[in-house]
């Protein structure tokens, strides 16, 4: 695979979790049952803030374990 094939893979990698987190965090905060949550604050709050950047935290750790390739930038000739 050539770098720019890689580097085009890992862009789209990082576009579509950074969409996945935005979407994520506007479904938490604002479609969220009212309530308290496991820790007593808000179910929006632990959702949004505390769950999903944890959620996305691993995933981020997945993908650029499997997806991501180390690239010399170096060499140019290809």
């Amino acid at each position: 695979m050539s770098n720019l094939a890689q580097i085009t893979r890992e862009i789209r990698w990082a576009l579509w979790l950074t969409v996945a987190y935005i979407i994520g965090w506007v479904g938490f905060a604002y479609f969220s049952p009212e309530g308290k949550g496991v820790l007593g604050f808000p179910i929006w709050f632990e959702l949004a803030c505390l769950y999903l950047p944890l959620l996305f935290s691993l995933a981020t750790y997945v993908v650029i374990k499997r997806c991501f390739k180390e690239i010399d930038l170096e060499n140019t000739d290809e």
